[in-house]
C-alpha cells in the first residue's frame, strides 16, 4: 500500500489530525492563562475600588455610591488601561448604565465566577478586621485574540502545516521517517512556544493594570495622607511582594531575587518615591507542556511506524496474531512502568528545575546541592556502607557452595530456610530487635560515631546472606556436573575445581548480585530512619535519608530532586562501569 492514493490519505489524515489535536490544546491552555489574568486583574480592581472610595458614612459597611460612580468611569479612561471592565454596585452597572443589571444571586457567591464570557469578582465594603461585605461586583473580560485569530497568528500554526506537508510528501516518496519526526518535534515545540508566551503575557498583563491601578490609586487615596506608603495600596497587589525600590522602567520585566526567578514591575507612587511589585511569573509552571504537547506531537511518526507495520504483517497472519498477543501481555507492565517509574523520574525532573514558589530556577538546584557539605558527608557514609557487599556476597557464597554438595538432603533445607529467615523478617521489627541488642553491653554500640556505620553494616550482612545465598545456590545448580566430573578425572582438586570451574561458569550471577547489592546499599533508607535517625554527627546520614530529610523535613522538594536525580546519575554509572569490567565474558538472560 506504501506509495498508493489510500496510503498518502490515510498518513495525511493521522498527521492532520494530530496537528489539530495539538493546536486545540495549545489554544486551550493559552486561553486558561488569560483568564487567570483576568481574574487576578479583577481580583486588583476590586481591591482598588475599595481602596479610593470612601466609606458611605463613618461606621457603614457600603462604599459611597457617588464616589464608587465617579472611580469606576474613571477607569474607562485610564492612560494605558485596555481591559474591558464593568463595575456593579449591588446589581446596578456603573460604567454603561444601558447594560444588563446582575442577579441578586449573583451577589451571594463570593468566589470568582464567569458570565457571558466575563469573570465576575465581589467587590467589598470597608471593615475594620478581615474583609468586608459584598456591595457589588466587579467584570473583567479577557484580552487578547479570538479563537480563529489567535490560531492563525500562533508560532505551531505554520509549524501544523509543515508538519502535514512533510508527512503526506513522505508518504508519497516514501522518504525516512526521521524527516516526519523533525517536523512534528517543531510543531510540539512551536505550541509551547505560543503556551508559555501566552503565560508570561498573562503575568505581564497583571503587572501592568496593578502597576496603572496602584499608581492612580496612589493620587486618589482620600485624605489626610501626607504622603503614600506601600501598606496603603498593597491590597491592590493582593498575593504579590511590594517593596521600595529605585527608579526603573515601567515595563514588566524578569529577575533573580534572592536565588528565585520572579516577574516585577516598577511603580511610581511620588516624586522620587518608587516600589517594586514582585510575583511569581506563570511562565514558570509550563514546563509540563513541553512534554504533553511535544509527546502529543511525535504520536504522528509512531503512528506511521505502527501502519507500516501492519502493513507488512497483513500478509502474514500468524506473526502479526503473535506480536500482537506479545504486546497484549506486555501491555500491563509497561503500563505499570509507564505509570510508577517513567511518569514520577520525569515529574523529578521537572521539579528539580523549579524552586519552592514554583518558579524556573534552571541548574540551581543542583549548585546548592553539590555546594553543600552534609550532601559529600552522605555520600561518604553511603561509600562506606555499600562495601558490606563483598563481604556479604563471600558468605553466601560459601554457604551456598556447602548447602548445595549432594547428599546433605533435609538438614540442607532446613538450613536455608534458617538463613533465608532474616531476608523474609519485617525490616522495622529486625532493626528494633538489633536496637534493643546494641545497647546490652557496657557501650551503645549505636549511639557510638566510629561503631553506629559498622552495626548498621552488619545487620544489613546478617539479612542479606540468605537471600544471596537463594541467587547462588540457583546459579550452583546450573552448572552441569559433567565440567566438574572431567575436572576431577584431570586430577583438579577442590580450590582448582572452584577457581577454575565453578567460579567463572557463575560470572551472570556474580554479577547480578552485586549490582544489586550496590543498588541496595545506595538505596538503604529504614534501618537510618528507625535506629539513628542519622546520627550520631552525622555518622550514619546516607544518601537517601539525606533525600529524606531536605525534601520533608526541610521542604526543600528542589534540591531533594536535583539530589536524587544525581544519585541515580552515579547509581547508572557506576552499573555500567560494573557490567564492563566484569560481564565482558558473560551471557545475560
Amino acid at each position: 500500500m506504501t506509495g498508493t492514493r489510500r496510503w498518502v490519505t490515510l498518513v495525511t489524515v493521522v498527521a492532520a489530525v494530530l496537528a489539530v489535536a495539538v493546536l486545540a490544546v495549545a489554544r486551550w491552555q493559552e486561553q486558561r492563562f488569560a483568564r487567570a489574568a483576568a481574574v487576578r486583574i479583577a481580583a486588583s480592581t476590586a481591591a482598588y475600588l475599595a481602596v479610593v472610595t470612601p466609606p458611605d458614612r463613618a461606621d457603614s459597611s457600603d462604599l459611597n455610591l457617588a464616589q464608587l460612580l465617579v472611580q469606576a468611569r474613571a477607569l474607562t479612561t485610564l492612560p494605558g488601561w485596555r481591559w474591558p471592565v464593568e463595575v456593579y454596585h449591588v446589581t446596578a452597572p456603573l460604567v454603561d448604565a444601558a447594560a444588563s443589571p446582575l442577579s441578586p444571586a449573583e451577589l451571594e457567591r463570593t468566589e470568582p465566577r464567569w458570565r457571558d464570557g466575563a469573570v465576575l469578582v465581589p467587590l467589598r465594603g470597608p471593615a475594620p478586621e478581615g474583609d468586608g461585605a459584598v456591595v457589588g461586583v466587579v467584570a473583567v473580560r479577557p484580552s487578547g485574540r479570538g479563537v480563529v485569530l489567535g490560531v492563525l497568528l500562533a508560532w505551531a500554526f505554520p509549524a501544523a502545516l509543515l508538519s502535514v506537508v512533510v508527512a503526506a510528501a513522505g508518504a508519497v516518496r516514501s522518504r525516512p521517517r526521521r524527516h516526519y519526526a523533525a517536523a512534528a518535534a517543531l510543531l510540539g515545540l512551536a505550541a509551547y512556544a505560543d503556551v508559555r508566551g501566552a503565560a508570561r503575557r498573562s503575568t505581564d498583563d497583571w503587572l501592568t493594570a496593578t502597576r496603572l491601578l496602584m499608581q492612580e490609586a496612589a493620587t486618589r487615596l482620600p485624605g489626610p495622607r501626607i504622603r503614600v506608603v506601600p501598606t496603603d495600596v498593597a491590597p491592590v497587589a493582593a498575593g504579590a511582594e511590594v517593596v521600595w525600590a529605585e527608579s526603573a522602567p515601567q515595563a514588566p520585566r524578569r529577575k533573580t531575587v534572592r536565588g528565585e526567578r520572579r516577574a516585577v514591575v516598577a511603580v511610581r507612587l511620588g516624586s522620587g518615591r518608587w516600589v517594586e511589585v514582585r510575583t511569581s511569573p506563570a511562565e514558570a509552571t509550563t514546563g509540563v507542556w513541553v512534554v504533553v504537547l511535544l509527546g502529543l506531537a511525535l504520536i504522528g511518526p509512531l503512528a506511521r511506524t505502527a501502519l507500516q507495520w501492519v502493513e507488512r504483517s497483513a500478509t502474514q497472519p500468524r506473526t502479526l496474531r503473535e506480536t500482537a498477543a506479545a504486546w497484549g501481555f506486555l501491555a500491563p507492565a509497561a503500563l505499570h512502568l509507564a505509570v510508577f517509574s517513567v511518569a514520577p523520574l520525569l515529574f523529578v525532573l521537572y521539579v528539580s528545575v523549579h524552586g519552592a514558589a514554583g518558579a524556573f530556577v534552571g541548574l540551581a538546584n543542583f549548585r546548592a546541592v553539590l555546594w553543600d557539605p552534609q550532601v559529600w558527608v552522605s555520600l561518604r557514609n553511603t561509600v562506606l556502607y555499600s562495601l558490606y557487599v563483598p563481604v556479604s556476597m563471600a558468605l553466601a557464597l560459601a554457604v551456598a557452595l556447602v548447602l548445595s554438595r549432594p547428599g546433605r538432603g533435609r538438614p540442607a533445607l532446613v538450613l536455608r530456610a534458617v538463613f533465608l529467615l532474616p531476608y523474609m523478617s519485617s525490616v522495622v521489627g529486625v532493626g528494633l530487635v538489633w536496637q534493643s541488642l546494641a545497647g546490652l553491653g557496657p557501650k551503645d554500640w549505636l549511639g557510638t560515631q566510629r561503631t553506629a556505620l559498622l552495626v548498621l553494616m552488619l545487620l544489613t550482612v546478617w539479612t542479606q546472606v540468605g537471600a544471596q545465598m537463594m541467587v547462588f545456590l540457583a546459579g550452583l545448580q546450573r552448572i552441569p556436573r559433567a565440567y566438574l566430573d572431567a575436572a576431577r578425572v584431570d586430577g583438579a582438586n577442590a580450590w582448582q575445581r572452584f577457581w577454575r570451574v565453578t567460579f567463572p561458569l557463575l560470572r551472570p550471577v556474580t554479577l547480578f548480585v552485586l549490582v544489586t547489592g550496590v543498588i541496595g546499599a545506595f538505596q538503604m533508607f529504614t534501618y537510618v530512619y528507625v535506629l539513628t535517625g542519622g546520627g550520631p554527627l552525622h555518622a550514619t546520614d546516607v544518601v537517601v535519608h539525606r533525600i529524606y530529610q531536605t525534601g520533608w523535613d526541610a521542604l526543600e522538594f528542589g534540591r531533594a530532586s536535583a539530589l536524587s536525580l544525581l544519585v541515580f546519575g552515579l547509581l547508572l554509572g557506576a552499573t555500567w562501569a560494573q557490567f564492563k569490567l566484569l560481564g565482558r565474558e558473560a551471557e545475560y538472560a
